[in-house]
């Protein structure tokens, strides 16, 4: 914050806008990440508690098939 507001007195930087839209702090957002560090799924919530349910979680997590273990998936190698 500091080095923040020592940018803003200096002129380059601006203070963040008083009215965010979905509120002060933003609108949420899941993400689930595979193990290669793709995000698979999104979910961005429309009010402060919109986050997804746990079912639903679930279901996508096990749609992707079982993780633990498997080595990252390795691209083919052209042959000569």
């Amino acid at each position: 914050m500091l080095c923040g507001g020592w940018e803003v007195l200096r002129g380059r930087e601006r203070l963040p806008a008083t009215s965010q839209p979905g509120g002060r702090l933003g609108l949420p957002a899941d993400f689930l990440i595979g193990p290669e560090g793709r995000v698979l799924a999104a979910k961005y919530g429309e009010h402060v508690y919109d986050q997804w349910p746990v079912d639903e979680l679930l279901r996508l997590a096990s749609s992707h098939g079982p993780t633990v273990g498997r080595p990252p998936a390795r691209q083919p190698q052209p042959q000569p």
